[in-house]
């Protein structure tokens, strides 16, 4: 099965090499990599060019940002014509163990219905192994997750295969096919909300979503509440994307019972801010984003990042 590996880079130079490397590692001959870059300032494609001997690299520049949801669909549509059968979305801050690749690979040709297969993502290189996601239950009207065994120590009492509702879209693996007829990522949302959109219409169609607790990649975002510009960007996205989805899907009744929720919480909120984020002005990105959401604004909020 020929894979098209996807990575979406934007100013990615501390991040990309670890995922090359680690594609490299997996000795999976039939697969070419992606690399849609979003207009990086920094070094990320000097990066990337000292790879094109090691890997089979297609780099596709573009001269704006796209966001994760166009700068895959960008990818993934010229991997499709490329003849891929298997599409894994990978972000440039994730680090695949060995044989990951081979483990999804074979058990996804195995199950015609599995439409998406995911690795166990773990907490960046902490020696104690923990558990930052194993799948997602969720409720697609009201949008609330459940992580699985977050926090939790990989041991052999993980079961080897979770059946879940949903999974982080920075690592996972879909089959062309199922793309082809359910249709790429929500482009509005630009970034964050993609997947679990996504994962709406994959299980709509029938298709399973199943996690590899043998898989494993290794997931090396910054969450530090130090990190505020990135903690703000997050914020503001989630929490427009959300009330776009809504919309999108005409569930105004959860919209109007999730915006009387977060007026009613807004005290802790605001104790959320100082305590727990050290950063009181997050919650102006968080409630731009409601606004927005609700205001129906789409794509890239420029003017409130510069």
């Amino acid at each position: 099965m020929k894979i098209g590996i996807i990575i979406v880079t934007f100013n990615s130079q501390k991040d990309i090499a670890r995922p090359l490397e680690s594609i490299i590692l997996q000795h999976y001959d039939d697969l070419v990599v992606y690399i849609v870059d979003n207009n990086s300032s920094d070094k990320t494609l000097n990066i990337v060019h000292k790879y094109l001997s090691k890997l089979l690299i297609n780099i596709i520049a573009s001269k704006m940002n796209n966001g994760f949801a166009k700068g895959n669909n960008i990818g993934i549509q010229k991997a499709i014509d490329d003849g891929c059968d298997l599409i894994f979305i990978l972000n440039p801050d994730m680090q695949l163990e060995r044989e990951c690749l081979h483990i999804l690979t074979h058990r996804i040709i195995s199950d015609e219905k599995i439409g998406v297969i995911g690795p166990i993502v773990l907490d960046r290189d902490n020696p104690g192994n923990f558990i930052q996601s194993y799948g997602m239950k969720v409720n697609f009207r009201t949008q609330k997750k459940d992580i699985f065994f977050a926090g939790k120590k990989l041991s052999n009492e993980i079961p080897q295969e979770n059946c879940v509702d949903y999974m982080l879209g920075g690592a996972m693996m879909v089959r062309s096919s199922v793309l082809t007829t359910t249709g790429l990522f929500e482009e509005d949302y630009f970034m964050y909300n993609d997947e679990l959109d996504f994962a709406y219409r994959i299980n709509k169609a029938g298709y399973k979503y199943l996690c590899l607790r043998d898989a494993i990649v290794r997931h090396y975002h910054d969450f530090n509440k130090s990190n505020r510009k990135g903690n703000n960007l997050m914020y503001y996205y989630i929490m427009r994307n959300k009330y776009l989805y809504f919309f999108k899907y005409r569930l105004i009744t959860n919209l109007i019972f999730s915006l009387i929720k977060e007026i009613i919480i807004v005290p802790l909120k605001i104790r959320w801010a100082i305590r727990r984020m050290g950063n009181i002005k997050i919650l102006k990105f968080y409630y731009s984003g409601i606004l927005d959401g609700l205001l129906r604004k789409k794509g890239l909020a420029n003017k409130l990042f510069d």
